[in-house]
């Protein structure tokens, strides 16, 4: 589905900002209390809720994984971490402080990271949906009414990957809203500055530097950051700067900037909404290339604070305001569907060349900034560069089927700052498996990638011809086969010729369609889906009135030509 102007224009007031993703993986961490000068709501999950080995466990926060029939439900969508504690206070913070503001509707959790999703259900036996079941289970259980609120902080590519994974339901329900970032308008900054600043002020001395260290991106929404800081310091506070572990800021420039401050003491917490892998590892791990190692070789005290910002109210605040907003906004629409998805298309039926594409990506830890694809002679291969350096090698399957068939790894070129892989493409529009070896943890990582056709040329796809049966109606009626196959926008579409000049309309999936000639046989250009019975409608005006009728069309995609 296509998102019409009014969704255009709602995500373009909606996001004036943009976010930091709480990026997590896995791995075991501690998480300091939270401080003295937040006080959590009545119901809010606290360090103080948490038992000995808690961390071994899952928390009552976790119990909102057992739904039942609601008609209005309020979705968290979360990146996920398998941190259980901070995701008890953090992930669980956030959607306790909206059950209590929202009690006329049903919370309920979904994450994007499948790797989060899987090692929860395979350590804890804790089931979370991904954003696709979420919305799916949403449809079973006729819900009416649906917000969905992502806990990010900017409009990256995390939030515009729930953008696109939850409009294509908005006919679905009679109501579909999203909520914004946590950082979308100057008031959010503002708020947000405020309450760090609240935070950090114990650790304020004159030889004190604080770091926020945020994840970091290649989308556009990096700009972000800066912002912040500038924020930040319009407030009096240029003692506190913001780093990333990539793009943007590094701890490279942030050890230059530490330098030039004579510095003494350096205090670090994550910039975040969960403390998870990065907190842990990449900024308080003992490891020879985490912030805390480096900074301490540097000479400077180190002390770091392994608190999210999903754990502190005045950010728990800000996501029941953006919900509010969101409720009070216009909702989501989309145009009717004018097109089946296609079964995905080959070598064969595009010209040679090279063309620039995107590439959708099942995770946002496996973003694809740039794919050149090329085509020669029936073979397709596409050098796809990824937005960091944490795999090693790419593999056109799953991880399993990687480690028994060590032939066909595909070793990175460094492009700059960044991975890219030569790699062997069967089919575009589709979903294809593609693991990743990732450097640090020593293992292979399942993954589904799409190469989209959107930006190939029209004339690039080469016209075809496939066989179609007709069957049902009164059996008089016919067409002519094999029909004329092209491909347009990620859709097969084939010209549908009747027996008779008599058909004024079809109907595909209720969307009508108007015969593309004037004279002789109607024909009608329609969108299908291949190796499936289609349910049809053609009205025919051959009887004393219009009448529509019932047909199933079949395309055998074994006798494309």
């Amino acid at each position: 589905m296509k998102v019409t102007k009014v969704l255009s224009l709602f995500l373009s007031v909606m996001l004036l900002g943009s976010l930091f993703a709480g990026c997590t993986n896995d791995g075991i961490g501690t998480s300091t209390e939270p401080s003295a000068s937040v006080q959590p709501s009545s119901t809010a999950p606290t360090s103080s809720d948490v038992d000995a080995g808690y961390e071994e466990g899952t928390s009552s926060t976790d119990d909102i994984v057992n739904t039942t029939a609601a008609e209005k439900v309020l979705l968290v969508v979360s990146f996920g971490t398998s941190f259980n504690q901070s995701r008890h206070l953090t992930i669980g913070g956030i959607e306790t402080a909206l059950k209590d503001a929202y009690p006329d509707y049903q919370v309920r959790r979904a994450f994007t990271a499948q790797i989060i999703i899987d090692k929860l259900a395979e350590r804890e036996k804790l089931n979370i949906d991904n954003i696709e079941q979420a919305m799916e289970r949403l449809v079973l259980d006729n819900v009416k009414e649906v917000v969905v609120q992502p806990t990010t902080i900017m409009s990256g590519y995390e939030y515009d990957d729930v953008i696109a994974a939850v409009t294509p339901y908005a006919g679905k329900f009679e109501s579909l809203k999203i909520g914004a970032p946590l950082l979308t308008s100057d008031a959010d900054y503002d708020a947000v500055a405020d309450i760090m600043v609240t935070e950090l002020a114990k650790f304020e001395t004159d030889d004190t530097t604080v770091l926020l260290m945020g994840h970091g991106t290649h989308h556009e929404a990096n700009a972000t950051y800066p912002r912040f800081e500038e924020t930040l310091k319009s407030k009096g506070h240029d003692d506190i700067l913001v780093g990333t572990v990539e793009g943007g800021v590094l701890i490279e420039d942030l050890q230059a900037l530490l330098k030039d401050k004579g510095t003494t003491k350096v205090v670090m917490r994550p910039l975040m909404i969960v403390a998870g892998d990065h907190a842990n590892n990449d900024m308080a791990g003992d490891e020879e290339d985490s912030w805390k190692t480096i900074l301490t070789n540097d000479g400077y005290t180190v002390e770091t604070v392994l608190e999210g910002l999903g754990q502190l109210q005045g950010i728990q605040d800000i996501f029941v305001r953006h919900v509010q907003d969101a409720i009070d906004s216009a909702e989501i629409s989309v145009t009717p569907a004018a097109a089946t998805a296609a079964a995905g298309v080959t070598a064969d039926r595009v010209q040679n060349g090279t063309y620039s594409i995107e590439v959708d990506s099942s995770a946002s830890m496996f973003k694809i900034i740039d794919c050149q694809l090329t085509v020669e002679d029936g073979n397709m291969s596409a050098v796809m560069t990824l937005s960091g350096q944490g795999f090693g090698k790419i593999y056109m399957g799953t991880g399993e089927q990687a480690l028994a068939d060590t032939e066909n790894h595909h070793d990175f070129t460094l492009t700059g700052e960044t991975h890219s892989f030569a790699v062997p493409v069967s089919a575009l529009d589709i979903e294809l498996d593609c693991a990743g070896f990732s450097i640090r943890r020593e293992q292979w990582y399942d993954h589904t990638v799409v190469f989209k056709s959107v930006n190939i040329p029209a004339d690039a796809f080469i016209p075809r011809q496939i066989d179609v049966v007709l069957t049902g109606g009164t059996g008089r009626a016919g067409i002519e086969s094999p029909a004329k196959l092209r491909y347009k926008d990620g859709v097969d579409y084939a010209e549908i010729i009747w027996s008779s000049p008599n058909y004024s309309y079809m109907l595909v999936d209720g969307t009508k369609y108007l015969p593309v000639n004037t004279g002789g046989n109607s024909t009608f250009e329609i969108p299908v889906t291949l190796d499936t019975d289609m349910s049809i409608i053609a009205c025919t005006t051959a009887m004393s009135a219009p009448q529509e009728i019932e047909y199933t069309l079949r395309f055998d995609s074994s006798s494309i030509r």
